[in-house]
């Protein structure tokens, strides 16, 4: 009886893991060859994925992974749209952990509709009686003004929904509710359910609703930790390729690792580069995986966009996204406008503005790690907010006991071997003011974009090679329509402090955290149209922990 049981568990392992493999692939070839208008020319090097709607009236796929295309959704008049999570808290055992829900509403399809609530429980059934409701609350919206076209935009009804005291380590299920009302000569106002088949035309609005939806919440500390890292992602073909290996990563049951349970992104997501149509679009690409798996971002250059009438920075990167323990609004300053080229004013490389705050710089726990995100384009001299933030942080927010892997996240590397970002003055300053305390502290990983490559280095202290020293990560391969970077600083031989480094593919990287003194780390690549046969995998040793909790 025992042999046949584990033939049987060992059977539907398989069978999940084939069933796993087969929506990702679905999900590649969806994006790659659902429609070819999708695939319109850019003013840069590669084709971008335009996802201005998604129809299923010619797919022959499974459409499960986006929710537009299934019936009945795509017919709700008020859809939610651009589902995405975020960890909102750090997991603390007695209060358990917080998740947000983001998604928004079309504003012009949306005038007749009671505020949206969102229903959730750990039971597969969404219609159980165990479920939780929690109201969306107020919406937030922005206007934007591009600074390259002059044209005028309105975002839609953006929610951030805080569900709170979940049980760390656990699935939830999920829908979001927009209840409609319907105007009629007798009955001025009835609220109606989205399951009511009458629809008055003219005198009224239904709602709509998401699918029933699931997540998985954070890990328990000290418990073993697998983490999706990338940037530079945008929205091409080689983005979906990394989305698509990152979804597998995070659906996948019975492998070797814990399924993925964050993906973290170091800046430059959408390419929208003052072009705001952009940023939906990629919110739609990204939506299938952004709506299971929690999403924490850093800011990159093209998260900049200056408003091309205010002048204000970082605008639709503050409404769209709500990162985990928010310092509160975000503290920005004008640029001025009159002494910058449109160009520059959109996604300048070389930057240094005034903004903190928001999701400026932020810290959480997550597992075995405490995750620092920090921005290159915010002041980090000794004086500065964000200075002062990261050494409290480290000082007395960090405890290794609870958290073994300390790991800091931000755009642009302070140790480059590629060419096209060398010594550019906010890196620099980082470098100056900010390397001393990820020596003292004891960082672990520094998670970076920003150069379109990949490069792992070795532990190293001032661009030394030392084993007590941080391991440098350049991940800015995530499939950004620029392509790849100019080319390498030397060559013919790499710094004596590069370990691997690679100009021809796209990826991400999975780090798994087995427990307090050692991590598995992987370059997944994307297998494009050139053959490389690049690898990187290694296990880390933690540099200061010589002891499992």
């Amino acid at each position: 009886g025992l042999i046949i049981s584990m033939k049987l568990r060992r059977s539907d392992c398989v069978i999940r893991w084939i069933w796993s493999m087969a929506l990702a692939s679905v999900l590649c070839l969806a994006l790659f060859y659902y429609d070819q208008s999708y695939f319109l020319p850019s003013h840069h090097h590669e084709n971008e994925i335009h996802h201005n709607a998604i129809t299923s009236e010619e797919s022959d796929f499974d459409t499960h992974l986006y929710h537009q295309m299934e019936f009945p959704f795509g017919s709700y008049s008020c859809l939610p749209q651009h589902i995405h999570l975020s960890q909102a808290s750090n997991v603390i055992n007695a209060a358990g952990v917080n998740m947000t829900i983001s998604f928004d509403l079309n504003f012009k399809q949306c005038q007749n509709v009671l505020p949206p609530y969102i229903i959730y429980g750990k039971q597969n059934s969404i219609l159980s009686l165990g479920k939780q409701r929690q109201s969306a609350g107020s919406p937030i919206h922005y206007n934007f003004t591009s600074s390259l076209t002059g044209e005028y935009f309105e975002s839609n009804w953006i929610y951030h929904v805080t569900l709170e005291n979940l049980t760390p380590n656990e699935q939830y299920w999920y829908q979001i509710i927009v209840p409609g009302i319907i105007h009629t000569r007798d009955n001025p106002l009835h609220q109606v359910g989205v399951n009511h088949h009458l629809f008055l035309r003219g005198l009224g609005s239904f709602g709509g609703k998401s699918p029933a939806l699931h997540f998985h919440t954070p890990p328990n500390p000290g418990t073993p930790t697998s983490i999706a890292l990338v940037g530079d992602i945008g929205q091409t073909l080689n983005s979906t390729k990394t989305m698509a290996r990152i979804y597998k990563a995070a659906t996948t049951a019975c492998t070797k690792h814990p399924p993925i349970s964050l993906l973290m992104i170091a800046g430059d997501l959408s390419y929208a580069d003052s072009d705001p149509h952009r940023w939906p679009r990629w919110l739609s690409l990204m939506e299938p995986l952004l709506r299971k798996v929690p999403l924490e971002v850093a800011a990159g250059n093209h998260e900049i966009e200056c408003d091309g009438v205010t002048g204000n920075i970082f605008v639709p990167y503050e409404n769209l996204f709500a990162n985990a323990n928010r310092l509160g609004r975000a503290e920005t300053r004008p640029i001025n406008k009159n002494s910058t080229a449109a160009e520059w004013c959109s996604t300048p490389s070389r930057f240094l503005g005034h903004y903190n705050y928001g999701n400026s710089f932020y810290t959480f726990q997550h597992g075995l790690a405490q995750m620092i995100v920090l921005s290159s384009y915010s002041d980090t001299s000794p004086s500065s907010a964000q200075y002062r933030f990261l050494k409290q942080t480290l000082q007395e927010h960090f405890d290794r006991t609870v958290t073994p892997w300390l790991i800091v996240v931000f755009h642009c590397p302070i140790y480059t071997t590629f060419l096209g970002h060398v010594n550019e003055p906010q890196a620099l300053r980082m470098k100056k003011f900010m390397e001393p305390l990820f020596v003292q502290y004891g960082v672990n990983l520094v998670i970076t974009g920003h150069d379109h490559a990949y490069s792992r280095s070795k532990p190293m202290i001032y661009g030394n090679p030392d084993e007590s020293g941080p391991v440098y990560l350049a991940l800015g391969a995530g499939g950004n329509r620029e392509q790849h970077s100019q080319g390498y600083r030397h060559p013919d031989e790499p710094e004596s402090w590069i370990a691997k480094r690679s100009l021809q593919d796209y990826g991400y990287g999975h780090l798994f955290l087995s427990n307090a003194t050692h991590a598995y780390y992987r370059w997944i690549k994307d297998y494009g149209l050139i053959k490389s046969n690049f690898t990187d995998d290694i296990w880390i040793k933690n540099q200061h922990r010589t002891q499992s909790l």
